[in-house]
């Protein structure tokens, strides 16, 4: 998939200004977190790539912010594992979603909880504060985004 329909994807899925996650990834590009065109060659975005965009997008704090905020919520760590290690690979189907309800994002500081029916995986620290900025992306609304992103790569878009 694409940079672009993979903005389009995100935005639809979350609800997100398709405009403001262009103006996020190309801002992740500029910092060298996304491939960027150059001529007629436009490059498919890997897993891994799709992963920081997905992170632009949700975790938002302002265009300056973009490879910082990526970059930090890219590098929690929870059980030895990495944040966009695990959205990696649930994005190319090594990690199960079936029993995900959600993945919360804090804000500041930057800290992540995967969510499932039975347990709560925690990337980073959670505030004590109780006006901690968060947002959160509901288990099939990540399917849904996994499933397009899946179903595009099979098609050789």
């Amino acid at each position: 998939m694409r940079k672009r329909r993979a903005c389009q994807v995100v935005a639809r899925r979350l609800g997100l200004n398709v405009n403001r996650v262009a103006a996020l990834s190309q801002r992740a590009s500029e910092a060298g977190l996304l491939p960027v065109a150059t001529g007629s060659d436009r490059p498919h975005l890997t897993n891994l790539e799709f992963a920081r965009l997905l992170i632009c997008a949700v975790a938002d704090d302002g265009l300056g912010k973009v490879p910082t905020t990526v970059r930090s919520f890219a590098a929690l760590e929870g059980d030895g594992l990495q944040f966009v290690d695990w959205l990696e690979g649930a994005i190319s189907g090594r990690v199960c979603l079936d029993g995900l309800l959600s993945i919360v994002f804090q804000l500041e500081p930057p800290a992540c909880a995967v969510i499932t029916g039975s347990a709560q995986m925690e990337f980073g620290q959670r505030a004590d504060n109780h006006t901690t900025r968060v947002t959160a992306i509901s288990g099939e609304a990540l399917r849904n985004i996994v499933s397009d992103f899946q179903n595009d790569a099979w098609a050789g878009r």
